[in-house]
């Protein structure tokens, strides 16, 4: 009978004598389900040694969220575009911090998705933590968000900050549900669970001892030619790993050159869709077209859907005029900062949002 260990961490505060306050609960899974075994919080190394496989939970008050809305739910673009969104909101920007998401509603072009991230510093003290007690967790998830997303609450941003406490029995319910499914996983990346593929490293290993002496027994020629291949087939793979290296010479943690090559590809094709469009070239063309007197443009900034446009203008007047003509275009026009100069002269900020009549 299979026995899984899940450590709840109660709160992100350290106890007196800077210890994580946790318990764990022991389940023996069977084909009926999940059923607890134990609950303990002095866990000896003994009590644990039958345990296959660890989950823990992070408290809320150690994880970030943010819900975003994007016009696709497809979790591969997710993946790639998620970081790029996260990138100025972050101090020390996405590469700081481990991230999960889950889709709370996907709904033709207005997908809404739920975020969640933790410092890598924190997560990786927790792991440390508990590699010291021999505990290597295969999932890190939380099951107070699991609970939350599951009871699919309208307010989810509000109840995410102010959650309801859970009971003990509550808590051992949310944890077999994350074991069944965990809504996140955050043993990503640079924190990836590796038992599994050392495992089958060393299977793999070992298979191939014995094809090969056992290609050796029955044909040298043939183990002759497997080793040649062999050394033809690295060859080859270390002169894509140097070509790849030198198109992505930033790029330093390289398994699958033709998997990020592609990756690469997408990044940029992704990129290119948001920066380029009719738009801007209406905008100019507009501007270029059609005099407006007194006006002298310093700065344009073109967003995803927002054009904010900086400068002077000779008076109220020759303003008016600008918002008058670009108005034949544009729904929405307004001048939220107006400030005076010197010589009569008006210094103003213009936002046109993306919309056409």
């Amino acid at each position: 009978m299979k026995k899984i260990g899940f450590i709840d961490l109660f709160s992100e505060k350290l106890t007196a004598d800077g210890q994580l306050e946790y318990a764990i609960y022991i389940f023996n899974e069977s084909s009926s389900g999940f059923e607890l075994q134990k609950r303990t919080e002095t866990p000896s190394i003994e009590s644990l040694k039958d345990v296959r496989d660890f989950y823990i939970s992070l408290p809320l008050g150690l994880m970030n969220f943010r819900i975003f809305e994007f016009p696709f739910s497809d979790k591969e673009k997710l993946k790639k575009i998620i970081p790029f969104e996260l990138e100025n909101l972050i101090i020390g920007g996405s590469g700081s911090i481990i991230y999960d998401f889950t889709v709370l509603e996907a709904s033709g072009d207005n997908n809404k998705i739920l975020v969640a991230y933790i410092a890598k510093k924190i997560l990786s003290e927790i792991i440390a933590k508990f590699s010291s007690m021999g505990i290597d967790p295969r999932i890190i998830t939380s099951l107070e968000s699991g609970r939350i997303i599951r009871d699919k609450k309208e307010s989810i941003a509000s109840v995410l900050i102010a959650p309801a406490e859970i009971s003990g029995e509550e808590r051992i319910d949310s944890a077999v549900n994350e074991i069944r499914s965990n809504t996140f996983n955050f043993r990503a990346g640079e924190f990836a669970y590796t038992k599994d593929i050392e495992k089958s490293g060393r299977k793999l290993k070992l298979t191939l001892i014995l094809l090969i002496s056992l290609a050796f027994v029955i044909n040298s020629t043939l183990a002759f030619k497997i080793i040649t291949y062999d050394n033809e087939i690295s060859s080859l793979k270390q002169r894509m790993r140097s070509f790849y290296s030198s198109l992505f010479p930033e790029d330093k943690k390289i398994t699958d050159e033709l998997h990020q090559m592609k990756s690469h590809m997408k990044n940029i094709s992704d990129k290119a869709d948001m920066v380029t469009g009719s738009i801007p070239l209406d905008l100019m063309m507009n501007l270029s077209s059609k005099k407006i007197q007194g006006i002298v443009l310093d700065e344009i900034t073109l967003d995803m859907d927002i054009i904010t446009m900086k400068g002077e203008a000779a008076s109220m007047s020759n303003l008016d005029a600008m918002k008058k003509t670009l108005s034949e275009k544009y729904n929405d026009i307004s001048v939220p900062d107006i400030k005076p100069l010197s010589e009569n002269k008006i210094m103003f900020t213009m936002i046109i949002k993306d919309k056409h009549k």
